[in-house]
């Protein structure tokens, strides 16, 4: 149960559960795990995927997003971009979430509220000694839903997919054919398209790969067969 939900049901049923408390307890060494919905409860609005646009390019919706991880999918991440695992993300979140003087924090930006202490807590301890950690042992893997998906393609090749990730995680994903590469660096709806004018006549192979951060999937299309009408 998470700490959110575990904080709403507490005051419902006060004093008939051992160890309940309508505050969540502050983990001695939190890891991503514990921050990640924190992060995607009170700053991913800005510092997710849009955040060249909205969060001076830090992106705090991943810890990291290696090759080693997550293949090819790591392709879709915006270049530029800081995140949250990083020296300098975890050097500037401390420094950001706590109150100033004035009595309020850098972030989040005012007239937000001010992060509840325990979250305030949970993140000044994680960015002191930043770690990832172990994926959640319940951690589902990305999907990918096709719509539109033709058996031939001539001058070109389109469809539309939805990434999405059953956790409410932030995910990403590529989708390769015939030396090219479609780069979804988010979930949600995607009209794919390719140029496949040039391309041989014949099947293709087209695969996806999505990762979450924790892990790749891969996920297999039907061949699509290439045909080009004769010229006149």
């Amino acid at each position: 149960m998470s700490r959110r939900i575990l904080a709403a049901l507490c005051p419902v049923v006060a004093g008939l559960a051992a160890g309940c408390s309508a505050t969540p307890l502050v983990p001695a060494d939190p890891a991503w795990a514990d921050v990640a919905p924190i992060f995607r409860g009170q700053c991913n609005s800005c510092h997710g995927w849009t955040a060249k646009e909205t969060g001076s390019s830090y992106r705090f919706d991943f810890f990291d997003m290696t090759a080693e991880a997550c293949g090819d999918a790591a392709l879709a991440l915006d270049k530029g971009l800081v995140l949250a695992g990083s020296p300098l993300a975890t050097g500037q979140i401390g420094p950001d979430i706590t109150p100033q003087p004035s009595g309020w924090a850098r972030m989040p930006a005012p007239p937000s509220p001010a992060l509840p202490a325990w979250e305030r807590d949970t993140l000044s301890r994680w960015a002191a000694r930043p770690s990832k950690g172990m994926a959640p042992s319940a951690n589902l893997a990305p999907t990918l839903e096709v719509s539109g998906y033709p058996a031939a393609a001539d001058q070109s090749l389109a469809f539309t997919v939805v990434l999405s990730d059953p956790d409410d995680d932030a995910a990403l994903g590529v989708i390769e054919v015939n030396g090219l590469a479609f780069l979804m660096n988010r979930t949600g709806s995607f009209d794919v398209v390719f140029d496949s004018s040039s391309w041989s006549a014949g099947p293709q192979t087209i695969r996806a790969i999505l990762c979450d951060g924790w892990a790749k999937t891969q996920y297999d299309f039907a061949p699509v067969q290439v045909t080009h009408p004769a010229a006149p």
